[in-house]
């Protein structure tokens, strides 16, 4: 249900394997990394050069071969760090509400952190260039997975918690996908039309858990 779920990776075993390097300075990881992130969002990947993410993190580019090592290490060190930044926000969190109507939308509260946060518009492009890109890592496909893995856990748990345990897989990938993709259209809505009246984007969140809640009654 979530990216592993979804065959993001697709990843087939590969002959070589590159070594990541472990991290040497936290603190300094994070600002190369938030610079890269954003470096993304307005550049894109491609254009997304290491000597531009060192330009706008204050850094030299021998700082970032330092800390990473590597582009392909660097940018996966940007997805750890926005999937770690989702775990430990909602690790402690639980679905609420009494009906199913309030847990769901205590669900798309919970998970519109993550996926609805630009950072995330970010790794897709990092998942979708390490899914084609030939000369990506089996070590960084394998810490992509894993990655996956680790969000999944906690997503899995969110959804048992909105619609019962007794819901099976289809459904509760069904909502997750309906949630992370309103999620995801949502930010491209406020990319394109950033003045759309607040009023207009309430009712249409309103709408959408109101259709959502009323297919998964029908389930019932």
């Amino acid at each position: 249900m979530a990216e592993t779920a979804d065959n993001v990776t697709g990843y087939a075993p590969r002959n070589r394997s590159r070594s990541r390097r472990p991290p040497k300075d936290p603190a300094g990881n994070t600002q190369i990394v938030d610079a890269a992130v954003a470096c993304i969002l307005e550049l894109g990947f491609y254009r997304a050069s290491t000597n531009e993410i060192a330009r706008r993190a204050g850094v030299s580019w021998g700082s970032i071969q330092y800390h990473f090592g590597s582009r392909e290490s660097l940018m996966l060190a940007a997805i750890e760090e926005i999937n770690r930044r989702f775990i430990a926000s909602i690790a402690k969190c639980h679905v609420e509400g009494a009906t199913l109507a309030k847990r769901i939308e205590s669900l798309y509260d919970l998970l519109d952190q993550h996926y609805g946060d630009p950072s995330y518009l970010a790794s897709m492009q990092i998942m979708l260039n390490f899914q084609h890109d030939p000369d990506t890592s089996q070590a960084a496909k394998d810490a992509l997975s894993e990655q996956h893995e680790r969000v999944a856990v906690e997503v899995r748990r969110l959804l048992a918690e909105a619609l019962g345990p007794e819901s099976d897989e289809t459904r509760r990938t069904t909502v997750f996908h309906a949630i992370r993709g309103y999620a995801i259209s949502t930010q491209l809505v406020d990319s394109i039309a950033p003045d759309l009246p607040r009023l207009h984007k309430h009712d249409a969140r309103r709408i959408f858990l109101a259709g959502l809640v009323a297919t998964q009654e029908q389930a019932d």
